[in-house]
């Protein structure tokens, strides 16, 4: 695989990918994560966010994550006015020294960005559905249900809640539904999803439904 390529994404699913291939991560967009809606707004005029300089705050402005950011205290910083949560960053010295350094390993090709997205704490659906769809370069969106209204999406049938699982399990997860390496590879020619056997779609039934059963218990 070509490792000239950058992958934008809203959680770990991207770094898994680099991590996996054993090349250095030549996008900012790792060890993070950004609100559902502020993520396609950003990607949707990144360009122009990504020559904004980080401004490190104290606090969040979404409620959903306060305890988060309260128990973990990472730093937090907004890129114009997108607020981007440093989860696995121990300062706001690393996060900018890596940010900076990440950022200028992108290359200047956009048909060699590739935006990845997935439908956990999305509240407004049509807003949400709107901006990505506007979204001009390569792109997927994973999603436990399967959504008309959303473009390029790729359903993850083994899902247990109504969202898919977080970025790190949905990477190892998401390759046996959708083939990254063809989609990078053509630079986004090559749409290949994939259907796991009905063997194995009952055998995860049978378990959703255990799980299912001790969160009422």
């Amino acid at each position: 695989m070509d490792s000239n390529f950058c992958v934008i994404s809203n959680n770990c699913w991207g770094a898994e990918l680099y991590i996996e291939r054993g090349i250095q991560y030549n996008t900012p967009f790792v060890g993070l994560f950004i609100p559902p809606i502020q993520f396609v707004k950003m990607v949707d005029n990144l360009p122009l966010y990504l020559k904004c300089k980080l401004v490190f705050i104290k606090e969040t402005k979404f409620i959903e994550y306060e305890k988060l950011h309260a128990k973990n205290k990472y730093p937090i910083a907004l890129l114009g006015d997108i607020e981007i949560h440093f989860m696995h960053y121990k300062d706001e010295d690393e996060a900018s020294e890596k940010w900076i350094r990440r950022l200028s390993r992108m290359p200047q090709d956009s048909s060699n960005w590739f935006v990845k997205a997935c439908d956990g704490e999305i509240i407004n659906w049509k807003e949400y559905a709107s901006l990505w769809n506007s979204i001009q370069y390569s792109k997927v969106f994973f999603s436990a249900k399967k959504r008309i209204d959303i473009n390029n999406l790729v359903h993850i049938a083994e899902s247990f809640n109504d969202y898919v699982t977080d970025g790190k399990a949905l990477y190892k997860l998401s390759k046996d539904y959708f083939d990254v390496d063809k989609w990078i590879n053509s630079k986004g020619e090559l749409w290949c999803v994939k259907k796991i056997s009905t063997k194995r779609y009952l055998k995860f039934l049978f378990v959703k439904l255990k799980y299912k059963k001790g969160k009422l218990w």
